[in-house]
């Protein structure tokens, strides 16, 4: 049967020149507004670490946001292995609060990419006690959803403390995507709420295909 086109959306992993990284990062945020123009309902950053293609997607979605009205901002994904979900989370907030609410964050999880040869740089002091599976999107998950990290909230001083991640982004915490890359990973995903996103679905890591009845 056929069915309408619901949505369209694309991606882009933002490749700059190493020697003039400001071109081609103004490039993304210029195909971004255009894609608006041309009636685009999404689009999508991937993220690249150590390579020359977009490290920080949040910052870029963040400038994207203060050039468009309408069309929706996604990562695709985001490696949580590189990431502090409390700061993170921070971030999230922030953009979506800029952007009026059109931030579709995706997120994978696992160690991150040739981890023996960054993890010094990464993890100087914590490199035996990191552990990178679901846990660690899961507790993000939660600081989006306004649970308590902090035991205290009031005035200090001067100072406004707050017992939750600020700002709130009310709705984030229901908008969050899993790239899963197998069918453990997305029967995972579908059991624990997120949305799925998925590259193929012909082929995955460690299995041939994603019939989830074999």
């Amino acid at each position: 049967m056929t069915r309408p086109l619901r949505s369209l959306g694309f991606l882009t992993i933002g490749l700059f020149d190493r020697d003039d990284p400001r071109a081609g990062h103004e490039a993304t945020l210029e195909i971004i507004a255009h894609a608006e123009s041309l009636g685009f309902d999404s689009a999508w950053l991937r993220d690249r670490h150590l390579q020359y293609g977009i490290s920080s997607p949040v910052a870029v979605l963040a400038a994207v946001s203060q050039r468009t009205s309408r069309i929706r901002l996604g990562t695709a994904v985001i490696p949580l292995g590189f990431e502090n979900p409390f700061r993170l989370a921070e971030d999230l907030a922030t953009v979506d609060v800029l952007s009026g609410g059109r931030l579709e964050p995706g997120f994978s999880v696992g160690p991150p990419r040739r981890y023996d040869e960054i993890a010094a740089a990464l993890y100087p002091d914590s490199v035996a006690q990191e552990r990178f599976g679901y846990e660690r999107l899961e507790r993000l998950r939660a600081f989006l959803a306004g649970e308590r990290v902090s035991e205290f909230s009031g005035r200090e001083g001067i100072e406004e403390y707050s017992e939750r991640i600020e700002p709130h982004a009310a709705g984030l915490a229901d908008r969050l995507w899993y790239g899963a890359a197998s069918p453990a990973s997305t029967l995972w995903a579908a059991e624990h709420g997120f949305h799925l996103l998925t590259s193929s679905v012909i082929e995955s890591t460690g299995s041939t295909d994603f019939d989830l009845e074999q």
